[in-house]
């Protein structure tokens, strides 16, 4: 995401209009139209079309190709605007119903391609036990690089068939369900409390050393919290400064409900209480101008159960990360689980993931990372690479898309809704492989030195 720092907390995680779009290629006053774009030069203006003339597109003489898009958007300069042709429309009367109820938008990770290339051609039929996912290493990267490479060596296959999530079935036979592109906005969610932490307990904690009381509980800190709080922001400055990011950081206008806290642990810490803040559900306080930086803030309180926070060398470690669930109540969550029963007396509930629930989770690998009595070695989510972060941002910011609205017989425009971005993302890994666009193993980024900070968060002054 592009954090634009010139902009107030609540304006944070908002999307680009069709207007901020356009503006950035297209100077005038007043409503920008299609012939505008029409006037801008073959250079600025990248059609998603294998023609790759806009006049072909309005005249409705084109042709769609999904291999050719890719390409396109993976090679888009940030001084071209990408123009989409209608094809790739999902509007809001279908997203919940592919997003939500269809069966054919789903990658199944449990598909007998997936099981016989890493069990073998004897495999056990319907789902597998928790025995088998244990016996058989059933690691969430191992899982979904097989899955999702094989889209890549299929490609011409599912090029053009609309994909929107991965899925898996769990013990009790409910459906778990993931989306890219929530679980991008779960890895840039915990991102972002990364700097809010940075730049609030910064001056919090100096603050702190500096008066030897401790600002909650108004006590004197003893010499355990000195040496905590004292090594705590040498590190943080360290990463701020080798970074280059400190100045940015500072301009930060962010809360301590921006930060993603646990609240206790239950059934042998599988199960946390977790808060979570509300990306854009923030209100100020207009009556209290003593304290302008009051606001109304709202946050999730979420549970997770079947958390795979376990002994390091237990077996489990290839199961219980299939069981994850979690209980949020954002409207993502609501809107999109527990609508493909095949009929009123069939079917079970599902587990779809919201961006707060994978945030949560992330951030609670992250606090047992280095535990020698429990770790959290895998979780089934996905984090993007820097190619994978490229992309997205450029569908986010420099992407519109044209379609022919029928009542009017003219030409319409509008940014990428999340559904159209997910169904593009899926398409560069059907061109590209697993491994070029994701990882669930947050240390092969750190063999390779990366740190995905830098891209999940880019900062705009």
């Amino acid at each position: 995401m592009i954090l634009n720092l010139s902009k107030a907390r609540e304006h944070y995680f908002q999307d680009s209009t069709i207007t901020d779009i356009l503006r950035q290629f297209i100077h005038k006053d007043g409503d920008i139209r299609i012939k505008d774009i029409q006037q801008l030069s073959e250079a600025k203006r990248i059609i998603g079309t294998k023609d790759g003339s806009l006049d072909q597109l309005l005249e409705k003489q084109h042709t769609a190709d999904s291999s050719t898009v890719v390409e396109k958007i993976k090679q888009l300069h940030p001084s071209q605007l990408l123009i989409l042709p209608p094809e790739y429309r999902i509007d809001a009367n279908e997203v919940r119903t592919r997003i939500a109820y269809s069966l054919d938008t789903l990658v199944k990770l449990d598909a007998n391609h997936v099981k016989r290339a890493l069990i073998g051609n004897t495999f056990p039929r319907g789902k597998l036990s928790l025995k088998w996912k244990q016996q058989h290493q059933w690691q969430p990267e191992r899982v979904l690089s097989t899955a999702l490479n094989y889209l890549h060596e299929h490609k011409d296959e599912f090029i053009n068939q609309p994909l929107l999530c991965y899925s898996w079935w769990g013990k009790d036979n409910h459906r778990h369900i993931v989306s890219l592109y929530r679980s991008i906005q779960g890895a840039e969610l915990r991102a972002f409390q990364d700097y809010a932490a940075f730049r609030l307990l910064i001056p919090t904690y100096k603050k702190e050393l500096r008066t030897s009381i401790n600002l909650k509980t108004k006590n004197p800190l003893t010499p355990e919290e000195i040496a905590y709080k004292t090594q705590k922001v040498q590190r943080y400055e360290r990463y701020l400064e080798v970074r280059n990011i400190k100045s940015s950081i500072n301009k930060m206008d962010v809360f301590f409900t921006d930060l993603i806290e646990p609240l206790g642990g239950f059934s042998y810490q599988t199960g946390q209480m977790m808060r979570v803040p509300s990306r854009s559900k923030i209100q100020r306080d207009p009556k209290d101008s003593k304290n302008p930086q009051k606001v109304n803030h709202q946050v999730y309180k979420i549970k997770l159960t079947d958390l795979p926070n376990l002994k390091p060398t237990e077996l489990s470690h290839n199961s219980l990360p299939w069981e994850l669930a979690g209980n949020c109540n954002c409207e993502d969550k609501v809107y999109r689980s527990d609508r493909r029963k095949p009929q009123p007396d069939k079917g079970n509930r599902e587990d779809f993931y919201c961006p707060h629930e994978i945030a949560a989770s992330l951030t609670l690998r992250k606090k047992y990372e280095t535990g020698d009595e429990r770790t959290i070695k895998y979780l089934p989510f996905v984090l993007p690479t820097k190619d994978m972060m490229d992309y997205v941002d450029k569908l986010r910011h420099q992407a519109i898309m044209l379609y022919f609205k029928e009542d009017t017989q003219r030409w319409s425009k509008r940014a990428l809704n999340h559904t159209e971005i997910e169904n593009l993302l899926w398409k560069k890994v059907i061109m590209d492989g697993y491994e070029a666009c994701f990882t669930t193993d947050i240390n092969k980024f750190k063999e390779q030195r990366y740190d995905p900070h830098l891209d999940l968060i880019k900062f705009r002054n």
